[in-house]
């Protein structure tokens, strides 16, 4: 906010009349203030309050609308800690995309042909996938083990 009212002048204005002081812009209100006679002084300081008001009334609009999309802090959290308990209960974690159980499946083909990652179990409709790990890997009960000699 500083920054810009360093940049808010008003250029063009003509000089301030003889033992006057013009207003150039919102960073020279406070020398403004104490300079002016007292009635433009308090005109002044009502625009700036008054802009003030309107600034903060659009700020808590767009927050209120903001809330009703997305809902509030309280809301969101509990929605990934509820995300969280399904996933861990599954033992599979949960599509990042839209929040439903994963299924470890293997890559076909491209360059990660016979590796193993997790897609969505709502595939086509959700194409959310998450890297398997190598821990993933040893918990897959399909898969052989390998025994080391």
């Amino acid at each position: 906010m500083r920054a810009r009212l360093a940049r808010d002048h008003a250029r063009g204005l003509s000089p301030a009349p003889a033992g006057g002081v013009r207003l150039k812009g919102l960073a020279g209100l406070s020398e403004f203030v104490e300079q002016a006679a007292p009635e433009l002084a308090g005109n002044a300081m009502l625009c700036a309050v008054n802009q003030a008001a309107y600034l903060l009334k659009r700020q808590l609009e767009s927050q209120g609308q903001t809330f009703v999309k997305s809902g509030g802090f309280t809301e969101r959290l509990y929605g990934a800690r509820s995300q969280r308990r399904r996933a861990d209960k599954s033992g599979k974690p949960a599509c990042p995309v839209c929040g439903q159980p994963m299924l470890q499946r293997t890559a076909r083909r491209g360059a990660k042909a016979g590796q193993p990652f997790w897609g969505c179990s709502g595939y086509p409709d959700c194409k959310g996938m998450l890297p398997a790990s190598s821990s993933d890997e040893s918990d897959r009960p399909n898969k052989p083990q390998r025994k080391t000699p």
